[in-house]
């Protein structure tokens, strides 16, 4: 086998297992994330980290202010829907979720430490909202 064909094959080879590895940074991203305030988990985001970025979320009611202050939270529900349309840009995450009601909203998950985060609705009519914090579940 001459060097050209040789170099083509790694190449090849190598192209195919970066593709299989998903976007680059992918991967910090992966597990289960847990949102909760006053003792209930209200949210938890699971993230699979693969040739596509996929995963499901599920939360309960959330109750803010126009600036993003929880209120009030209810219990996650039981029901997982997708989340759609995922970029990786550095530590942050975006993408969007349907929810039973099937209302679409926009997220960022914006990564604060090696298990820590912060997940925050992405609203154009509200673009001050705070995020929450966000903790990644061991196992």
């Amino acid at each position: 086998m001459s060097a050209h064909v040789r170099l083509v094959a790694v190449w090849l080879i190598a192209a195919g297992l970066l593709a299989w590895a998903g976007p680059p940074g992918s991967e910090k991203f992966a597990g289960t994330w847990v949102a909760k305030a006053k003792g209930t988990t209200f949210l938890v985001l699971k993230i699979n980290a693969g040739q596509k970025i996929s995963g499901t979320m599920k939360a309960g009611s959330v109750h803010m202010d126009d600036h993003g202050e929880l209120l009030d939270v209810g219990p996650a529900v039981e029901d997982e829907n997708p989340i759609f349309f995922v970029e990786v840009e550095g530590d942050k995450l975006k993408f969007n979720f349907q929810d039973t009601d099937d209302d679409v909203m926009s997220f960022e998950l914006v990564l604060t430490g090696d298990n820590a985060g912060e997940l925050r609705i992405v609203d154009k009519d509200h673009p001050d909202l705070k995020g929450f914090a966000v903790k990644r579940a061991k196992g």
